[in-house]
């Protein structure tokens, strides 16, 4: 029993270690996609911001009419570039943030797992607890009544003792009472025989 309460000790406390990981992690991927949406939302700014320039700059050029139209074709030129590499990395960045969401998902459930792991092992560990202090009341009840029967033994082997030292006594005391009866007996005997001697 000490044992297995041992090795439950030893589980709770692996699982309570696998818990502060996990939290930990599950910290670092928090703080990981609040960067991330603070990026998006940089690179949304910023698109928003080119966006204002160009339509400034289609207002304000005082350029001929070719000149203005091959700028205006290269300045939607680079816009373009720029709108498909915000869209790229806005692809990649949600991507990024979609796994770690599922990594967050993942690390909450394994969390709660451990958790119900460690609540079943302490609720075990409970239960294990109780059984040892029911059997150490059990033996110490036993111990005492094992105690009780070696004292009671022990009066009773006192007590025959006694009984056999007394009718030792006894046998002693009718033994010699015979043997006075036998004398008695005995010596009437002779004085009858001596009396008869005389009388005839």
């Amino acid at each position: 029993m000490r044992a297995e309460v041992q090795s439950l000790s030893t589980i709770l406390h692996r699982k309570a270690n696998e818990i502060e990981s996990l939290s930990g992690r599950s910290s670092q991927q928090l703080l990981e996609i609040k960067k991330l949406k603070a990026v998006v939302q940089d690179l949304r700014e910023s698109d928003q911001e080119l966006k204002l320039i160009l339509e400034m700059y289609r207002h304000e050029s005082t350029d001929t009419k070719d000149v203005m139209e091959f700028r205006d074709m290269e300045f939607k030129a680079w816009a373009r570039v720029q709108s498909l590499k915000f869209s790229l990395d806005e692809y990649n960045l949600e991507l990024r943030v979609k796994e770690a969401n599922e990594a967050e998902a993942e690390a909450q459930h394994r969390l709660a797992t451990a958790e119900a792991e460690i609540a079943d092992l302490r609720q075990k560990l409970d239960l294990s607890g109780r059984d040892i202090c029911n059997l150490t009341e059990t033996l110490k009840a036993k111990h005492e009544e094992g105690e009780a029967y070696l004292l009671e033994i022990e009066s009773i082997g006192q007590s025959y003792e006694d009984i056999q030292t007394h009718n030792q006594h006894q046998l002693q005391q009718i033994t010699e009472r015979d043997d006075y009866n036998i004398k008695l007996v005995m010596e009437g005997l002779k004085a009858r025989q001596m009396q008869d001697a005389l009388t005839s």
